[in-house]
């Protein structure tokens, strides 16, 4: 699931995750005029198929290019050769996202604006809604396909355990945040595994990048995939207890990054 990116509603690096910022549920900007003709949906493209709105009529083809180009990295980044057909559902509105979810979320949090339901499913808010910024969603897209691909690796994997799912789709969308920024992070009291796997901890879309990052750097890409297809089980995959791997990781990051 990605959170709303408060960045584009406030003039402050709010991506860190130090506030949050609800969606705001209108259908049309006042200066865009709505479109009413019919849409020609779906847009299917190699490996993708796009439900789209009239928000992104006259870019649905440059957003199915954009999310193409990051299909076969993300594949060979996770070492699997094929995934299924993705399905792409954007929506106008809060509600209407929330509405097309509630069999796998009933109650869809306020900032969410993204999600993967299933090894093949996608569902967001469009990314040419008028409050939306339009790259950021496209990052967006590309964090719930990386969802979609871990899926397709191992079915059981979403939030199982949440801070290894998250952390690889924000890894795989290049969502990095200098832990610089992050005042917990330069006080070195980085948050427990325990803690980021609370559905209502937002440290995860902070830190997650970093963990990622430290087992491929400190390890593989295989041990990253072992890490996916075990649960997150790191005795078994990576031969350390979860206080050993947390406090390696975060001598890491400060080794990296001089904090």
């Amino acid at each position: 699931m990605e959170r709303i990116n408060s960045n584009y509603f406030f003039l402050t690096l709010v991506i860190i995750g130090i506030s949050l910022c609800s969606c705001k549920d209108e259908g049309t900007g006042p200066n865009i005029p709505e479109i009413l003709e019919p849409i020609p949906n779906p847009y299917s493209s190699a490996h993708f198929t796009f439900y789209y709105t009239s928000y992104d009529s006259l870019s649905i083809k440059a957003i199915a290019d954009s999310v193409e180009k990051h299909y076969s990295r993300i594949l060979a980044d996770l070492l699997t050769d094929t995934v299924l057909r993705t399905s792409v559902h954007f929506y106008k509105t809060h509600e209407e996202l929330a509405h097309a979810v509630r069999s796998v979320v009933p109650n869809l949090p306020s900032w969410a604006i993204g999600l993967s339901t299933a090894r093949d499913a996608i569902h967001m808010i469009s990314p040419g809604h008028p409050e939306q910024n339009y790259e950021y969603m496209m990052t967006v897209l590309i964090h719930e396909f990386a969802h979609c691909v871990t899926l397709n690796i191992k079915p059981s994997f979403g939030n199982n355990p949440r801070w290894l799912w998250e952390s690889v789709a924000l890894y795989e969308a290049g969502q990095f945040v200098h832990p610089s920024q992050l005042t917990y992070m330069v006080q070195h009291s980085p948050p427990a595994l325990s803690q980021l796997n609370s559905i209502n901890n937002t440290q995860i879309y902070e830190v997650g990048y970093l963990l990622t990052e430290y087992i491929v750097d400190n390890w593989s890409r295989q041990h990253l995939k072992d890490m996916i297809l075990s649960s997150g089980n790191v005795s078994q995959t990576l031969g350390m207890t979860i206080a050993e791997f947390q406090s390696a990781w975060f001598q890491f990051v400060k080794n990296k990054y001089g904090i």
